[in-house]
């Protein structure tokens, strides 16, 4: 990157569109548009794709197992990591394979539900009953909805239930307890293999609840990326990221992502976590739209850092702010 596109705080200085956001109806619906195609995109890679692995194996070593103690999985990493797109791209997958074998796709073959602080044992029950169609999710106790949930996991075809968010069951209050018990009782009661996602906080969950941890062997790891290592896996991964960009119509040409000049200071701000790469990236994709610029620029990447990855405490600098040449 030459000069000509910093000032001279070191801060990059936008070469297309406007130099700020609009806000007029025109702008925000480009934006809109750019956000939700983002969202939809889904990028191999080898780190996340050795988690779809082992879940795959989770799951196929336990078809026809039902009415025996079986086993699950956990995975426990730093928050935006990356860990939600993992049920994304196990979905991707399982979909592909069906349709390679000219099947339609299940949509219950993933059963996934995201944890919140206030749900109650019959709330998570229930969700999970509407989730799979049963049109009588809320009628009985705790104990009738547990053995339509078993009944409806066999008929809808469900061979793996992912719990996420996980940490909020981190305590010893009667409620989180009796959730905790009988999340496990899915597994000790042969219902379904059960994938356990959680933030760092998730590690001590795990540590408070040893029979738990116990049926989930391993823990899966989505560390950052050791860039002795790895780093083509960083840049194929920019570079895929950056073209699925313009294909979905996000940008109108190339962010040059994988380029030293972005890539780097890219992988800084986001500690090498692939997850926090695409939360940056969205952050930026949104201000570049909003005002027009053509694709997103280290200008828009300076300010999702400055504005957003800061804040969240993914680093503690703006790498995108360059240091000015000796004499000038």
């Amino acid at each position: 990157m030459s000069d000509a596109g910093k000032s001279w705080t070191g801060v990059p200085v936008p070469f297309t569109g406007r130099a700020a956001p609009e806000t007029s109806e025109e702008a925000i619906a480009r934006a809109t548009f750019s956000t939700e195609a983002f969202r939809r995109i889904y990028v191999d890679n080898d780190v996340q794709d050795a988690i779809v692995a082992s879940i795959l194996i989770l799951m196929r070593s336990c078809r026809g197992l039902r009415g025996v103690p079986l086993p699950g999985r956990r995975l426990s990493q730093i928050s935006q990591a990356g860990k939600s797109k993992i049920v994304q791209a196990l979905r991707t997958r399982l979909a592909a394979l069906a349709r390679e074998h000219g099947l339609e796709p299940n949509p219950h073959q993933v059963l996934y539900l995201e944890l919140k602080g206030s749900m109650t044992l019959r709330m998570i029950w229930t969700r999970l009953l509407r989730q799979l169609g049963d049109p009588h999710f809320n009628d009985g106790n705790t104990e009738d909805l547990l053995q339509r949930l078993a009944e409806f996991v066999q008929l809808r075809g469900v061979e793996v239930l992912v719990i996420d968010e996980v940490q909020v069951l981190k305590g010893k209050t009667v409620n989180k307890v009796e959730i905790t018990d009988e999340l496990r009782g899915l597994l000790n009661d042969g219902i379904v293999p059960v994938v356990f996602i959680g933030d760092e906080r998730s590690k001590q969950f795990f540590e408070d609840n040893e029979k738990l941890a116990g049926r989930l062997g391993r823990p899966l790891e989505l560390l950052p990326l050791d860039l002795t290592t790895q780093a083509k896996v960083a840049k194929d991964f920019c570079a895929s990221l950056d073209d699925a960009m313009v294909a979905a119509g996000c940008t109108r040409k190339s962010s040059n992502l994988a380029t030293n000049a972005v890539l780097n200071p890219l992988l800084r701000s986001s500690g090498q976590h692939l997850g926090r790469i695409c939360r940056i990236v969205e952050a930026a994709l949104e201000h570049a739209v909003q005002r027009d610029a053509d694709f997103v620029e280290p200008f828009d990447l300076w300010h999702a850092v400055e504005t957003f990855a800061i804040r969240a405490d993914y680093t503690k600098k703006n790498h995108f702010v360059r240091k000015p040449r000796v004499g000038s």
